[in-house]
């Protein structure tokens, strides 16, 4: 039991180590957060995914529609 309790903790222990290292988001000291996200917004990599996003998602309701049409009508 009491090396159940010592094997808890090491791992307790190394977990917040682990956790107090991990790096975190850089923010830009003259860069507000509103500022970042307009930034993202309108960067051309992220209008492309979401374009294909939306085309892919608009696909899939498409064919889901007619497959529910097409199962009503049966």
């Amino acid at each position: 039991m009491r090396n159940k309790i010592i094997l808890v903790g090491a791992i307790a222990l190394i977990a917040y180590v682990a956790g107090t290292r991990t790096p975190r988001v850089a923010v830009k000291s003259r860069e507000s957060v509103g500022h970042q996200i307009v930034r993202l917004w309108s960067d051309p990599r992220a209008r492309r995914r979401r374009r294909r996003a939306a085309k892919k998602a608009a696909t899939a309701a498409e064919k889901r529609a007619k497959k529910t049409f097409r199962d009503l009508r049966r």
